[in-house]
């Protein structure tokens, strides 16, 4: 055992037992947290202090802060990583998952099983360590884990410093108490396996430069992303984070401070360090709402990803020791289930729940209990999932699904575009929409809002693009064929990259990587702007 793991890792720039068991906790383990890149937004390091030149500070530990100060790990392989060994979901028998002859219990339980090997393996050492915060991966000692950088330039959603936590989209549900509805703010830190990291050290370089992409990103078979998701809303309000994991965390006001300019349609990063403060203090811890996995696994014929999502139980699960096993699997899917050519996403595959889907497994009492302690309000019920019931967790859009959100990263253009991750954060026509009757121009989609078709593409064209299956490190396809033949979806005629290239250059599935890269290519133009002309495009928002 002992020559295999050194056999592995030569070459490794991380001096560490690639993975020991729980119980064996001996091996010497390198801190991954180097400093390389700003923590967080704000940081006090002297050498990231200009990006935040002139903005007010909230973002800062005080002398009175005596936790520890959420650090970076950016200190990522140099040669690929294999951890199969320790990567129990890839035994053959979850094969099965992935053939479309296997019944729909079968598929259901082995789906279930994959999910929570998934899980148990984001989980080793990472909780439950001595002198350290949960997910303080600097040092696990079971494996390394690791960290994007860059998602520290933007005032709105940047790293808070006691977790790393980021601002995602602010989201209502539909509640038994109080006005019946809740405006909370969802933040999330994602950590990155040795697999996956390998790939991130070949855009983040040691040196502090970075190597935006030339041509398509791959990530290596068994790469793992895992993501917690908390959420500021209170356990009266949702009871469904009764008993969850908590975190004190440095952010902005739980219904999502937005920020009004002074001049032009958007604020400067000035304006918004000023009116979007964060605390610490302020406002009440954040709870573990939703936890979210994306594994790279070839057996997946069409995407070759698995992605998954975990969602608070709480209530049900109050008498499980452990806070971050009190969770349930709400569903895993490997493809779109894309609708045939000319038909709609929002009724195909026809009623999903009685005949299942082919490319996804959805746990319908984990549903069910969401939906309990909800509302009437069905689409903002916490159990709502994505178009036509495809997965999507209750932090994300009701019109979307979990892939055909990430099929969409790509790296951003010189003029700093991206494909949008949902129609609907575009002028474009918006998908999953249901056409009127006798009129296939005017619809509604899912969410329960008005759609039209624009600039001649319609709503089957735009689903399908959305819902078919982008494969792994492919370039996600804007283009529709209509009868005066091919048109971009996209304005501006985008991308526009600056070496002329026309198709968009795909970062397989990373839309963390969007944007961290969005944000240093801005900071890279700042340079040479005055502080409060600054401005960040609109930023990607989750879906």
């Amino acid at each position: 055992m002992k020559t295999k793991l050194t056999m592995l890792l030569t070459g490794l720039s991380l001096l560490i037992c690639h993975s020991v068991s729980a119980k064996d906790q001996k091996a010497v383990v390198e801190n991954t947290c180097t400093g390389t890149w700003p923590a967080y937004w704000q940081d006090v390091d002297p050498k990231f202090s200009e990006m935040w030149s002139g903005q007010t500070v909230s973002n800062a530990p005080t002398a009175d802060w005596t936790q520890p100060v959420f650090k970076l790990s950016d200190k990522y392989p140099t040669m690929p990583v294999d951890d199969k060994a320790h990567q129990k979901w890839r035994d053959k028998k979850f094969d099965a998952l992935f053939n479309p002859s296997t019944s729909q219990k079968d598929k259901t339980k082995l789906a279930s099983e994959y999910a929570w090997l998934v899980m148990k393996y984001v989980q080793e050492g990472n909780i439950n360590q001595p002198k350290q915060l949960d997910f303080d991966v600097c040092e696990n000692p079971v494996r390394p884990w690791y960290h994007i950088p860059f998602q520290t330039y933007d005032a709105m959603s940047g790293r808070e410093f006691t977790h790393g936590l980021t601002r995602e989209a602010p989201v209502t549900f539909s509640t038994i108490k109080g006005t019946g509805t809740d405006k909370s703010t969802m933040w999330a830190v994602a950590i990155y396996n040795a697999t996956a990291a390998y790939t991130l050290g070949t855009i983040w370089q040691k040196e502090g430069t970075v190597n935006i992409p030339k041509t398509n990103l791959h990530f290596d078979e068994g790469a793992v992303i895992a993501k917690p998701l908390f959420n500021t809303s209170t356990v009266d309000q949702l009871p469904i984070l009764a008993n969850m994991p908590a975190w004190n965390a440095n952010i902005s006001d739980p219904s999502f401070c937005e920020c009004k300019p002074s001049a032009g349609s958007e604020c400067t990063l000035v304006e918004e360090s000023q009116q979007c403060p964060r605390s610490y203090a302020q406002w009440g811890d954040v709870r573990l709402m939703q936890f979210d996995i994306a594994i790279k696994d070839s057996r997946a014929p069409k995407t070759g990803w698995v992605y998954g999502t975990f969602v608070a139980d709480g209530v049900k699960k109050a008498k499980e020791k452990e806070p971050w096993k009190r969770i349930s699997l709400l569903g895993l899917m490997w493809g779109n289930d894309t609708p045939p050519k000319g038909q709609l996403a929002y009724n195909n595959p026809t009623d999903p729940r009685k005949n299942g889907f082919m490319e996804e497994v959805i746990i319908w009492d984990t549903v069910e209990r969401l939906n309990a302690y909800s509302g009437s309000a069905q689409m903002r019920q916490m159990g709502h999932l994505g178009c036509n019931f495809r997965l999507n967790g209750p932090a994300d859009n009701a019109n979307s699904s979990c892939m055909s959100c990430h099929g969409t990263a790509s790296v951003p253009d010189k003029n700093f575009e991206t494909p949008p991750m949902i129609s609907q954060f575009s002028g474009q026509t918006k998908e999953c929409v249901a056409a009127l009757l006798n009129n296939m121009s005017l619809g509604m989609d899912r969410a329960g809002d008005p759609a039209t078709v624009n600039n001649g593409i319609s709503f089957s064209d735009i689903d399908g693009l959305y819902f078919t299956n982008v494969g792994a490190g492919q370039s996600f396809n804007m283009t529709v064929q209509t009868p005066s033949g091919p048109k971009n979806v996209m304005a501006n005629d985008a991308p526009n990259y600056s070496n002329g290239q026309k198709q968009w250059i795909s970062l397989d599935y990373s839309l963390q990587s969007s944007i961290a890269l969005k944000q240093w290519m801005q900071w890279q133009m700042h340079q040479t702007t005055k502080q409060q002309l600054r401005i960040v495009d609109k930023e990607l928002r989750r879906n």
